[in-house]
């Protein structure tokens, strides 16, 4: 908190505020400070993102890296769960995840990184954008070696893709069963540095363009007449005048008209559609108009997000987050 960063991240709107506050006698000796973080509009999980969701929360994250290591701190971890949208914006949720940087540390968090970020990414742009569902399965980020193995050839031609992926897979598996002194390899700031600017030119080139789908498509190409939809966004904007919700859920909101009718009521909003191509579309128009209330996430509603990890408690159904 004295090194200046604190400020600098919440200025930029890349961590969430918080407060401190009174520590309660009986537990004075045990704690050393309760912080109470800013609430944030719903709590999304990286397989509920679409593919520029998961593209900004990485590349905030670096960003973030980055500028700790200005005020000589450095990200111990890089848990893609570690991000949640905060009025529109990415943010880092986890204040605890930094540590010191000591001058020849190699970034412990690499690894969590490319698993987290860069693996999804890759097989959501080269390969298919449902890939990212593979996060359910693998809670600590998709394995390097799988993610090797499910790319094609050509991106081996790739260097960024070639030394992050396919050649950290190797390594990871050469040194898996060997005593490894993390004391004996150095890396310079400068290193580091270069590696996170290795890693954002990576994940700045990968793209991947929504398209072709029914849903993303679907006021284009539907039956609607100008005159049906507007009837309809007025029943909407009645039935929200008349219940004054705090909360909406727009279950199967395509791109996103309807939902805006809430939002720009000030109404916090939850735009759930099954199509990633649709989801796609809805996101850059909110980041395209600077909205702040709505959240767009990929959602199949005959097969919601359970809860999964631990006992199932560590990440929470998608009705455990709610209600709306």
């Amino acid at each position: 908190m004295n090194s200046g960063l604190y400020e600098t991240l919440v200025g930029g709107v890349l961590l969430i505020p918080h407060e401190e506050v009174d520590v309660e006698p009986n537990c004075s000796g045990k704690v050393y400070k309760i912080i109470k973080p800013e609430l944030i509009l719903f709590v999304s999980y990286p397989y509920e993102w679409c593919f520029s969701q998961l593209k900004d929360a990485a590349l905030t994250t670096l960003d973030i890296q980055r500028r700790s290591l200005d005020f000589g701190m450095s990200l111990k971890d890089c848990s893609a769960y570690n991000i949640q949208s905060m009025k529109g914006r990415p943010v880092l949720i986890d204040t605890l995840s930094f540590e010191r940087y000591r001058d020849g540390q190699p970034w412990v968090a690499y690894r969590q990184f490319c698993q987290h970020f860069l693996a999804p990414l890759v097989l959501m742009s080269y390969r298919d954008i449902r890939l990212n569902q593979l996060l359910k399965i693998y809670l600590d980020g998709i394995p390097l070696d799988l993610t090797s193995t499910l790319l094609t050839v050509r991106t081996r031609f790739v260097f960024s893709l070639l030394s992050h992926i396919h050649l950290h897979a190797k390594s990871q598996k050469y040194f898996a069963d060997k005593t490894v002194d993390r004391t004996a390899h150095k890396m310079t700031r400068r290193s580091l540095l270069g590696l996170i600017d290795s890693l954002e030119s990576a994940v700045r080139r990968l793209k991947w363009d929504a398209k072709g789908t029914e849903w993303a498509n679907y006021y284009r190409d539907s039956s609607y007449s100008p005159g049906a939809l507007e009837h309809k966004r007025q029943l909407v904007s009645q039935f929200l005048d008349t219940v004054h919700p705090r909360t909406v859920w727009d279950l199967g909101a395509n791109v996103g008209m309807f939902s805006r009718v809430a939002s720009k009521r000030g109404i916090c909003t939850v735009s759930f559609d099954i199509d990633p191509a649709a989801v796609e579309k809805n996101y850059i128009e909110c980041v395209k108009r600077g909205e702040t209330n709505i959240l767009p996430l990929v959602f199949d509603l005959t097969n919601p997000s359970p809860s999964i990890g631990w006992e199932n408690k560590e990440r929470m159904s998608i009705f455990e987050r709610g209600p709306a």
